[in-house]
């Protein structure tokens, strides 16, 4: 193929031409060649790994077999049962007992997974607690990507630029053109956790709701545009976890004041330590400022923002910045540290959690000492949901 070397003038027509002709030959590849969704593989668990999970022992496991429980497969007499996702997650709302369940009339509850700063696994973060809290706590959990880079996206095995339309994001609800998020809710290859999407056209809503401002009723309150969509959803689903953008955006606006808790992840760098400086003071500016725009009597309150220390490398400096947040924010740090491992930079390589890989073949200790704390994360955010439902704390799992 000779190249053009001359340059070509662009018109507007031209634009347009292109525009459909690359959709037309996305479409035609998509529907000829990309695999159905969805494509990622949900994980199989064994009977030692599911009684570890479930909190029981060999003998209660072989007890309930014998009662309404799914058995598994075992591909000889005598051999190590395995379960699919699906059947795990039985096993444990069997196991968890009814008066751990979310009471009739209480709504789900919304966690935001926000920080201005990009590389703090903020991604990783949203998908271990809607991964973990489906399998560890049989919850019903909806995933919302509203960052238009679309990593949540692609963790589960979906490309956010080929495969998403902007009619399957929260933009129609952005945009008006739909009332609720009831549409928006898809299926994922991990049984109890439902997705909305992103793709780049999330952009758009950065232009949408500033011009929304100053063309509509000035009562409009862009902060709550999804909050208010999500309203019919949360008695259908115990979680929604919220994977904002890392910048203080028209969305991630939206995603904290649709959120009733947050979780802060943060690294032990300088660097990291003074954004989350400026996070306090622009997250302070905004929640007292639109409160005085809204006029409304009441102020904003969440039922918790946790700080979550995560990647913590193996430096004395990073001990060092460890110190300085635990310090400066006291009670909001939750008591679970996230080490920095070569299993967890893999996995989000990736993109994949160590959930998605129960029966890692390699290093034990290397597995547990990243897995463990996920655990520990997991069942502190569900602990604390259980308290704010009026149903107590969760009983402790046997490990």
């Amino acid at each position: 193929m000779e190249l053009n070397m001359k340059p070509v003038v662009v018109s507007g027509d031209e634009l347009n031409a292109l525009a459909e002709r690359s959709g037309r030959m996305l479409k035609k590849i998509r529907d000829s060649m990309l695999q159905p969704f969805p494509r990622k593989q949900s994980p199989t668990f064994t009977s030692g790994k599911l009684q570890s999970i479930c909190g029981i022992d060999k003998t209660r496991m072989n007890y309930l077999l014998g009662k309404d429980f799914p058995q598994g497969f075992q591909s000889g007499k005598g051999r190590q049962r395995t379960f699919t996702l699906e059947e795990s997650i039985a096993w444990v709302k069997g196991t968890i007992g009814k008066d751990q369940q979310r009471p009739q009339g209480q709504l789900g509850k919304v966690i935001a997974v926000a920080n201005f700063k990009g590389g703090v696994t903020k991604t990783t973060t949203s998908m271990i607690l809607a991964q973990g809290l489906a399998l560890r706590h049989a919850r019903k959990v909806l995933i919302i990507d509203l960052d238009p880079q679309g990593s949540t996206t692609t963790f589960f095995g979906i490309n956010p630029h080929a495969e998403v339309e902007a009619d399957q994001t929260v933009l129609p609800l952005i945009d008006n053109s739909q009332p609720d998020l009831t549409f928006a809710p898809m299926q994922t290859y991990w049984t109890g956790v439902d997705l909305i999407p992103s793709s780049t056209d999330l952009f758009n809503a950065e232009f949408i709701l500033p011009a929304k401002v100053h063309s509509e009723d000035p009562s409009f309150q862009f902060w709550n545009v999804l909050r208010n969509g999500l309203i019919p959803l949360l008695p259908m689903y115990d979680y929604v976890i919220i994977d904002s953008a890392p910048t203080l955006s028209y969305l991630t606006i939206n995603a904290l004041f649709a959120a009733d808790s947050i979780i802060v992840p943060v690294v032990p760098d300088t660097l990291s330590f003074a954004s989350m400086v400026q996070f306090w003071t622009l997250f302070s500016d905004l929640v007292n400022g639109l409160k005085d725009i809204s006029k409304g009597p009441k102020q904003k309150v969440f039922d918790y923002i946790d700080i979550l220390i995560t990647r913590i490398p193996a430096k004395s400096s990073a001990q060092m910045v460890r110190d300085w947040i635990i310090k400066t924010y006291g009670d909001h740090v939750l008591p679970v540290e996230i080490p920095e491992t070569s299993l967890a930079m893999t996995t989000s390589a990736e993109f994949a959690t160590v959930y998605d890989m129960p029966n890692y073949q390699g290093s034990t200790n290397a597995y547990e000492r990243i897995c463990e704390p996920y655990d520990r994360l997991v069942d502190i955010v569900d602990s604390k949901s259980c308290l704010l439902w009026g149903i107590g704390d969760t009983p402790t799992k046997e490990k």
